[in-house]
C-alpha cells in the first residue's frame, strides 16, 4: 500500500512538472528560432565591443613591463571609492 501511494504520488508530481518546452503564443516554429538567443545576448553584453574590430591585436612587451612595475610600486593610479545604494533608495536621489 505504501509503494502504491508512493509510486501514485510521484507519477502525479512528475506530472505538474511537465510543460509545454518552446510554447510561443502558440507558434512552437517562431519559439525555436528564439532558442539560444539569451546566451548571445549574455555574450554581447559582457563584451567590450560586441561587433568585433578588423583591426589585428597589438600587445607592447614594454608596456606590459611598465604597468607590472608599476603594480609592484604600488603607483598605479588608484579607483575612486565606490559603495552601494542603501535599502529604499534609488539611484538618482544619491543615497551613497
Amino acid at each position: 500500500m505504501i509503494k502504491t501511494s508512493a509510486l501514485l504520488l510521484l507519477a502525479l508530481g512528475l506530472g505538474a512538472c511537465a510543460s509545454q518546452i518552446g510554447y510561443h503564443a502558440g507558434d512552437l516554429q517562431a519559439a525555436n528560432e528564439q532558442l539560444g538567443q539569451a546566451v548571445h545576448q549574455n555574450i554581447a553584453a559582457q563584451t567590450v565591443n560586441p561587433s568585433g574590430s578588423s583591426e589585428p591585436v597589438v600587445a607592447s612587451g614594454a608596456r606590459a613591463a611598465k604597468a607590472v612595475a608599476a603594480y609592484q610600486a604600488d603607483t598605479v593610479e588608484k579607483p575612486k571609492s565606490s559603495g552601494t545604494t542603501p535599502a529604499g533608495t534609488t539611484a538618482a536621489s544619491g543615497g551613497n
